[in-house]
């Protein structure tokens, strides 16, 4: 019988990648080409990992750290570069931050980036007797016992922990990034300070012709980049009705009553059953010093029977929206706002481990 590629190392074998920092070479190589985006990743990777062996320099830390606190996560392999990137147009211009300056724990006496909250937060602040009230006020000192209570999935397995134990404050009483340096201080787009917690439905099928795996994803009108159809989880709102309602808001904007009670019923079908595939902290171009994004990410693939009948329509923050095929071959999936692209493919992957697609993939025929 031939070995499981995807069964776990023993100890033996564990202690061998650890003593030889197998994983963070690794980690370090392909995080190198995603950033890059080389023709031949196979042979960028080969090339960084024979650069990196005749070097002196010493292992690179896959691990990223707040001062005092080590933490390991799949998806962080690709984080802090969009963070730290002037994708978001309505940013004023960061103070650049190299990949060795990321880190809280590397010294850097002189650094002061500028400090930048958008119009449209403070707008919404909850204490005014206008707007919306989806923001925190702006003096964070104020606020520093109700911070240090809220929750963090920025921590090992993405398991929820108060920012009190979790997060460090700096002198000023604002919560520190727990990946490290962004450029940029305050809250930029997002409201709150500290982490913005958000739910992202990802919805797959095959398409019944071709038979490629496709994901649903919408145009943002904010920045015309293809995104997975998520949105930010309001007050007291379970994370599980968030991605229902955002689903059903970005895709489901249709015409007739006809229409949309069949988006209804099929949707109902759809989300009964999902995975949760990632929790913790997300890339993200909005992202600050002081305010980042967390998201919940759950898998729903569609059976024969509602992938091919599901109508979809661009609504709400959606400009468009359509079925994308999951492949690195197209360059819309390659280039997918945030760490987007990220989540999908932990998804995909988790599923045909777990023989779902491979089950699914059988009805096609």
């Amino acid at each position: 019988m031939a070995a499981d590629p995807l069964r776990e190392l023993d100890d033996d074998a564990t202690s061998y990648v650890a003593a030889h920092a197998l994983e963070d070479y690794l980690s370090a190589a392909v995080d190198a080409a995603i950033r890059s985006k080389p023709e031949n990743p196979l042979t960028f990777i080969a090339e960084y990992l024979l650069r990196q062996r005749d070097s002196d320099a010493p292992a690179p830390q896959r691990s990223l750290s707040t001062p005092g606190r080590g933490r390991r996560n799949p998806l962080k392999l690709e984080l802090h570069a969009k963070a730290r990137s002037q994708e978001n147009p309505d940013y004023p211009q960061r103070l650049a931050v190299s990949d060795e300056q990321c880190r809280w724990t590397v010294e850097w006496p002189s650094y002061m980036p500028p400090v930048w909250t958008h119009k449209v937060v403070l707008a919404n602040d909850r204490d005014l007797p206008t707007g919306y009230k989806w923001a925190d006020p702006p003096d964070q000192r104020q606020l520093r016992s109700e911070l240090e209570e809220r929750t963090t999935f920025a921590t090992e397995g993405g398991v929820g922990e108060c920012l009190r134990g979790a997060i460090d404050f700096d002198d000023e009483g604002s919560p520190l990034n727990p990946v490290g340096r962004t450029g940029m201080r305050g809250r930029g787009l997002l409201g709150k300070w500290g982490p913005n917690h958000a739910a992202d439905p990802i919805v797959t099928r095959f398409h019944p012709e071709t038979k490629q795996l496709q994901v649903v994803v919408i145009q943002r009108k904010d920045n015309g980049q293809w995104a997975i159809p998520g949105g930010m989880v309001d007050a007291g709102e379970s994370v599980s009705v968030t991605v229902k309602r955002e689903f059903a808001e970005e895709t489901g904007n249709l015409r007739t009553e006809e229409e949309r009670l069949e988006f209804k019923r099929l949707l109902d079908d759809l989300f009964a059953n999902g995975k949760q595939v990632y929790r913790g902290y997300v890339d993200d171009p909005r992202a600050t010093d002081n305010a980042w994004m967390e998201t919940t990410a759950f898998h729903f693939h569609c059976p024969r029977e509602v992938g091919d009948k599901l109508p979809l329509a661009a609504g709400d923050d959606a400009g468009q929206v359509m079925w994308l095929d999951v492949s690195a071959d197209n360059e819309t999936y390659r280039n997918l706002y945030g760490a987007h692209r990220a989540l999908i493919d932990e998804a995909v992957f988790g599923a045909w481990a777990r023989g779902e697609l491979q089950a699914t993939m059988i009805g096609c025929d």
